[in-house]
């Protein structure tokens, strides 16, 4: 974003694909939102969770992002995360509406290189659940249109709820709310 058996669930937040990588809204800052009408590039493969992270940044422990949902600022991770959620809320709406999915943040592409809010979180669990959002969300891009989609939409955010449920459950609600296929329904 969640991997090796997540794959199997794979399906939520969390992103690209060699060969034809969907196009990808480049958010450049957090909130604002620039339209990229082309694909882009597959990212680098070259980050994991062992590489060094740059200090000082936007997000980074001594630089957090102001946020009016937490007063202390948020890492660089968690305001990833709130643009994945609102890249699914729009995902989902597409797919209700049976129009063309929006794309893809690049920013989604680098979540293994982002600063989490607990720095120890970053590791080789999280490092296999991104891989495991990345193919979840490749699949949901490769998808027709109808109940694959729906399907693969699921995965995706299956991959995210995974993850929070072995680290940071809050979002788990929130994720869960996203579904097609609600949790409570009967």
């Amino acid at each position: 974003m969640l991997f090796g058996a997540l794959l199997g669930t794979a399906t939520l937040i969390a992103a690209c694909s060699k060969g034809d990588a969907p196009a990808v809204v480049d958010t450049g800052t957090i909130g604002a939102a620039n339209v990229v009408t082309a694909p882009i590039a597959p990212a680098a493969e070259t980050c994991t969770w062992e590489t060094p992270l740059e200090p000082g940044i936007p997000g980074s422990p001594d630089n957090l992002i102001p946020s009016p949902i937490n007063p202390n600022g948020q890492s660089e991770l968690a305001a990833l995360m709130r643009e994945m959620e609102a890249h699914m809320k729009a995902v989902r709406q597409a797919i209700v509406d049976g129009t063309a999915l929006p794309v893809v943040s690049e920013r989604q592409q680098k979540i293994r290189c982002t600063w989490p809010t607990t720095a120890s979180d970053r590791n080789a669990a999280f490092d296999a659940f991104a891989l495991s959002y990345d193919a979840a969300l490749k699949g949901l891009y490769a998808a027709p249109p109808g109940e694959a989609q729906r399907t693969a939409y699921d995965g995706v955010l299956a991959t995210c709820r995974t993850c929070h449920e072995n680290s940071c459950p809050g979002p788990i609600m929130a994720i869960d709310a996203l579904k097609f296929e609600r949790l409570d329904a009967p």
